[in-house]
């Protein structure tokens, strides 16, 4: 409460807000605002501006905590800031790169070309001729959020009480906009999220991630390469007017929609499912196009991580739902969802499988729902049907009291995102195509990285130390013999199961790294493995027998694992 007289002006100015916004309409009081209450909740934000601005921004694709009429009102919130002084820009610089910037940099303009709550940015170019985006963090920003996000925290009661939020948690949303606001306004943050997502793109011809250079960046200052093209938002709202002589001047130019859409989606299918790392803020400005349809991409404050286990059930549950198995979707699904107090499981279920029952009939019998040589007047739905199935996902978790990994909301949030400018830019474009093709191409290249000699180095060692920590499994168990002792006759043996696991354990580990010692030989030097063979045995014998044998070594180690975990 002490946070509320630190700043007494601050403090009445949100009251009044919430007054006028959401008190006076509950009470029904005269000339109280009769707007709906998603539009009331965007004014007041924007009235409120900076962190509940970002804080605004942030919920627009919350689906799984508001309902869809007040995330679709917020991505309607205005972040028009008017740009620092350049003499701000001068100190800024000269505090964190040790010079003004006309030193620091070969040319640098003075007027920023894009400017928001957290900073603005500037074209530079520096002494080597390189053309870069440098982007300087407004002055005392970082005190401003902290005395928002205070005030936040000493109010949240009177938060809850007008659902301002549309929860009745808003110590836990504000939680996370505090940790998701000191990432934002470290630019040492964006600039690693940069590099990896830099690093992942060298191999795409179609996807150019502005390089950061380092040397020239600091937590207030962030460098990158500039990025020079097509704004994707310029091309939105092109299609959005149905701006004809813009569209025709991007076609004459060789730019093609779905050509561009498809670039779009592969992109985001290379940085889910082969890396597990993507791009989460695909806002339509911070995309260009290139030359060639490639799709650049800037500002990387918000990205998405999946591990492992997470992306091999999001490719289980897409293969499902694909191929009609909704209920074996739906339950694969589940299991990334934790239930409330309240949740009543089978009603969530069943919502979800009427969700994607739609779905479907939206999307793979689309091709046949149409009538031939008169289409109907249903022909182009006004809603994009991927949008609507994440949306509707989230809004079934919100409904039922569900709780989703914060890493799958960023990757629903992403979808929601790139299924609008996907349904605004090419409505007919087919998606399940391209899908099709990246994951014929994607099995493709694991199967060759499976035969890489280098990768079977790799996942040899991964596979000695599971196996080492197996054993140091089994030791531990013998450790705690005195406490089992009681409990040894109704084990069948214990001491003797586990001595005998640990040796089968050992042995298969053993054979395994021989097998794979010896195929790495004779596929990085396959000349001096025929030199030492007999004639009469072929090299190809010893490859594909060497392969065989390390397979089935490794499925009697699985075996023996699983078989040891369903004794236990």
């Amino acid at each position: 409460m002490l946070t509320l007289f630190r700043h007494p002006r601050r403090v009445w100015h949100v009251l009044s807000v919430l007054f006028r916004y959401f008190i006076a309409p509950g009470l029904h009081l005269p000339m109280s605002d009769r707007r709906p209450g998603p539009v009331r909740m965007r004014l007041a934000l924007e009235s409120l501006g900076g962190a509940w601005l970002k804080l605004g921004q942030m919920l627009a694709l919350r689906y799984d905590l508001l309902p869809a009429a007040y995330c679709d009102e917020l991505f309607g919130l205005l972040n028009q800031v008017a740009p620092f002084p350049y003499a701000d820009v001068r100190r800024i610089v000269r505090e964190e790169l040790g010079g003004d910037p006309e030193v620091v940099f070969a040319s640098f303009e003075p007027e920023s070309f894009a400017a928001a709550s957290i900073g603005q940015v500037h074209r530079a170019t520096l002494h080597n001729g390189d053309r870069v985006a440098v982007k300087v963090q407004r002055p005392g920003i970082r005190r401003t959020l902290q005395a928002d996000i205070e005030l936040m925290y000493g109010m949240s009661w009177l938060l809850d009480l007008v659902h301002l939020f549309g929860v009745g948690r808003s110590r836990d949303l504000i939680d996370e906009f505090a940790r998701w606001t000191a990432d934002e306004v470290d630019y040492m943050v964006e600039a690693r999220q940069a590099v990896l997502l830099w690093e992942h793109a060298q191999s795409d011809t179609f996807e150019r991630i502005a390089r950061v250079y380092r040397d020239y960046t600091t937590s207030r200052v962030l460098t990158t390469e500039l990025i020079e093209g097509i704004p994707l938002i310029d091309i939105v709202i092109a299609c959005r007017d149905n701006d004809r002589a813009f569209l025709e001047a991007l076609a004459a130019a060789g730019h093609d929609l779905d050509r561009i859409v498809r670039r779009l989606d592969w992109n985001m299918l290379n940085q889910v499912f082969v890396f597990g790392y993507f791009h989460a803020d695909l806002h339509p400005a911070n995309i260009f196009v290139l030359p060639g349809d490639a799709i650049g991409y800037v500002d990387f404050g918000i990205v998405g991580q999946l591990p492992n286990r997470v992306r091999d059930s999001l490719t289980r549950y897409s293969w499902l739902l694909f191929r009609g198995d909704v209920e074996g979707a739906v339950r694969e699904l589940m299991r990334w969802l934790a239930p409330g107090p309240t949740t009543d499981s089978d009603a969530a279920r069943w919502q979800l499988i009427r969700i994607h029952q739609a779905f479907l009939y939206d999307t793979v019998a689309g091709r046949t729902r149409f009538t031939v040589g008169a289409p109907g007047p249903t022909r182009n739905p006004a809603e994009n049907p991927y949008s609507r199935l994440a949306v509707d996902i989230l809004a079934t978790i919100r409904i039922h009291d569900l709780t989703l990994s914060p890493s799958i909301v960023a990757y629903l949030k992403m979808l929601v995102t790139l299924g609008t400018l996907r349904h605004q830019l090419a409505i007919e474009y087919d998606l399940q195509d391209n899908v099709r093709q990246f994951v014929r191409r994607l099995a493709r290249q694991q199967g060759l990285a499976w035969l890489d000699p280098r990768r079977s180095v790799d996942r040899l060692f991964a596979g000695a130390a599971r196996v080492q920590r197996a054993l140091e499994f089994m030791e531990f168990l013998e450790g705690q013999e005195s406490f089992i002792v009681e409990a040894q006759s109704t084990l069948f043996g214990f001491r003797r199961r586990v001595r005998q696991i640990r040796r089968r354990l050992v042995s298969l580990g053993a054979g395994i790294l021989f097998v794979g010692a010896a195929l790495y030989f004779v596929l990085a030097y396959p000349r001096d493995t025929e030199r030492m063979l007999p004639r009469e045995l072929p090299y190809p014998i010893v490859h594909y027998g060497l392969l065989a044998l390390l397979v089935i070594l490794i499925v009697v180690l699985v075996s023996n694992m699983r078989s040891m975990g369903d004794d236990q």
